[in-house]
C-alpha cells in the first residue's frame, strides 16, 4: 500500500454511526448471553436428582464446560463494548484534527485497529469440536486446530504430544493468539485485520500472507476495496480446490463462511453484494451447481446460514 492512508471524514462519521448501532446490538446480546446462561445453569443444576453432580462426574463436567462458555462468551463482548468506546472518541479526535494525511506506521489507531477478541469470536463461531474427516487434507482438528499445529505447540512448551481431540479451551486461545502476533493481524485496520486472521486459520498463516502481498500490490484506495480484493483472492482459491472432486463437498461450507466474514468485517449491505458475487462465480463450472442451489435456498431461509 502506499506509505499514507487518506482519512476521509464522511467516512469517519459514518463509521462512528456503524459503530453506535453495532454497540447496540451488542449491548443486547451480552444482556441476553447474561439471563441465557443463568437459566441454563440453574435449569441444569435444579435438574431431578439434585445430587447427580456429586455422583456423576461426566455430568459435573459438562456443567463446567457450559459455565466456563458463558464466561468466556461473556468476557468477550465486555471487551468488544470497551473497544467501541474507544473507538468513538477516537474517530471523533480524528475528525476534529486539521490533517488529511496519517503516515504509514503512524495507522492503525483505536478507531480502525483490528480486535483480537472480535476475530477469535467469530473464529470460535465457525470452528466445532472434534473433526476428523479422511477427506480433509487437514487432517484431525479440534477447535480448529490441527494435530501438527497442537503438537508444535506442546513441544515449544515443554508438554509431552497428546491427541488434539484432548485440546483445552485455554490452550486453544493461546495457540489463536500466537496467529494473531504472527500473522501481524493486529496491525492493519480493523476489516482487512479480521480477514487476515481468519484467513491465517482456515487456510494458512502462509497462504493469508501471500494473500496480503497480492491485495498491497493492488494498492486499494480504502480499507473496503482491500477487504474486496482480499476476499476474491479467498474465493478463487476455494473455487480451485473445489475442482478436484475429492474436496468439493466442503465448498458450501467454505462459502457460507466467506459470506459471513464479508458481513462481519464491512456491513450487511457489503455482504449482499459479495453473495451476489460467489452465486455469479458458481455459475462459471456446472460442477458447481449443486453448491450454488443449495447457498441461494440457504442464505434465503430465515437467519441466512448455519455454522
Amino acid at each position: 500500500m502506499s506509505s499514507s492512508l487518506r482519512i476521509h471524514p464522511e467516512e469517519v462519521r459514518q463509521q462512528i454511526q456503524r459503530l453506535r448501532r453495532w454497540r447496540a446490538e451488542w449491548a443486547e446480546q451480552l444482556r441476553a448471553a447474561q439471563r441465557v446462561g443463568i437459566a441454563l445453569i440453574e435449569t441444569v443444576r435444579a435438574a431431578p436428582g439434585r445430587g447427580f453432580q456429586a455422583e456423576n462426574t461426566a455430568q459435573a463436567r459438562y456443567l463446567g464446560r457450559i459455565e466456563g462458555q458463558v464466561e468466556l462468551l461473556t468476557r468477550t463482548l465486555e471487551q468488544a463494548l470497551a473497544r467501541l468506546e474507544s473507538a468513538f472518541q477516537e474517530a471523533a479526535r480524528l475528525l476534529e484534527g486539521p490533517g488529511v494525511f496519517a503516515p504509514g506506521g503512524a495507522l492503525p489507531t483505536t478507531a480502525v485497529a483490528a480486535s483480537f477478541e472480535e476475530a477469535y469470536a467469530f473464529i470460535r463461531k465457525w470452528e466445532g469440536g472434534y473433526v476428523h474427516d479422511p477427506h480433509d487434507r487437514g487432517g484431525p482438528t479440534n477447535m480448529g486446530i490441527t494435530q501438527a499445529t497442537y503438537d508444535d505447540y506442546r513441544r515449544r512448551h515443554g508438554l509431552p504430544p497428546q491427541e488434539v481431540a484432548r485440546i483445552t479451551p485455554a490452550e486453544a486461545e493461546a495457540i489463536y493468539r500466537e496467529f494473531w502476533e504472527q500473522s501481524g493481524a493486529g496491525r492493519l485496520p480493523r476489516p482487512l485485520g479480521l480477514v487476515h486472521m481468519d484467513t491465517a486459520v482456515n487456510m494458512g498463516p502462509g497462504r493469508a500472507q501471500g494473500f496480503l502481498q497480492e491485495v498491497q500490490q493492488q494498492n486499494p484506495g480504502t480499507p473496503e476495496a482491500a477487504v474486496e480484493a482480499y476476499l476474491e483472492l479467498r474465493l478463487n482459491r476455494y473455487l480451485e480446490l473445489a475442482r478436484d472432486p475429492s474436496q468439493r463437498r466442503f465448498l458450501a461450507g467454505w462459502l457460507n463462511r466467506l459470506q459471513d466474514l464479508s458481513g462481519h468485517a464491512v456491513s450487511p449491505e457489503f455482504q449482499r453484494a459479495f453473495r451476489e458475487k460467489i452465486l455469479n462465480r458458481l455459475t462459471e463450472d456446472p460442477d458447481f451447481t449443486p453448491t450454488r442451489e443449495f447457498l441461494i435456498r440457504l442464505w434465503s431461509a430465515p437467519g441466512g446460514q448455519n455454522p
